[in-house]
């Protein structure tokens, strides 16, 4: 009876010996697998984008400048439209007694044609009044010594015939030396007015035409002088 109680007490501490045994080799299979294990290396790609530390520095960067350069191009002449190809007429009018104490205002003239009256002007007509012939005043003399640069916009009642009944000074623009500015004025010297609506009296329109009709209509034209 001792002697079986002596194989069991063996046999047990052979076990725990055994148990204590497994559990070293497996954490040194661990340490093993934790210093052996390869470590993975990304492959660096040959067309990866590589930055550069360098700055740019732009503080002593030039700035060139063009030192002239050439004057703009003059704007391109507007043409007058004229139907069928037909060429304008254009004359220069010299007034050189001009007489002007029969009309009761210098910013109207009229031929004193009384053939209809305001109610058959046609404001808008479907075919406006269209240029045959141009009549420019002179310059007088006197504008021209003063260097006086002025636009002067002229309304004309155009009758059916194409012909100027009457003609009114809408508008005075007085522009300065270089151009650059002008301003509205109500009259303006130097017999500018006077030659000017004289001048238009002389123009010929082709005359307006509405429903098929020629009718009375307006035309809003601009004198210039000095440019």
């Amino acid at each position: 009876m001792p002697d079986d109680k002596k194989n069991i007490k063996l046999k047990s501490s052979v076990y725990q010996l055994r148990i204590l045994i497994c559990i070293a080799l497996a954490e040194l299979l661990i340490l093993l697998l934790f210093n052996l294990w390869p470590v993975y290396e990304r492959p660096v790609q040959k067309d990866e984008i590589k930055f550069s530390d360098e700055s740019i520095s732009l503080r002593n960067a030039i700035i060139t400048r063009q030192q002239s350069s050439p004057p703009p191009p003059p704007p391109p002449q507007v043409p007058v439209p004229v139907p069928d190809d037909e060429i304008i007429e254009e004359e220069t009018l010299i007034l050189q007694d001009l007489d002007i104490s029969h009309y009761a205002d210098s910013m109207f003239v009229g031929k004193g044609n009384e053939a209809g009256t305001e109610g058959q002007i046609v404001s808008n007509p479907q075919t406006p009044p269209t240029i045959l012939r141009i009549v420019e005043p002179a310059t007088p003399d006197a504008a021209q010594r003063a260097g006086v640069k002025v636009q002067v916009w002229v309304n004309f009642l155009v009758d059916e015939r194409g012909e100027v009944e009457d003609a009114n000074i809408s508008k005075i623009l007085l522009y300065d030396e270089e151009l650059d500015n002008f301003r509205k004025v109500e009259s303006i010297n130097y017999g500018l007015m006077e030659v000017t609506l004289e001048a238009a009296l002389h123009w010929e329109f082709r005359p307006a035409t509405d429903n098929g009709q020629t009718v009375k209509s307006r035309s809003v034209q601009v004198f210039s002088y000095g440019f």
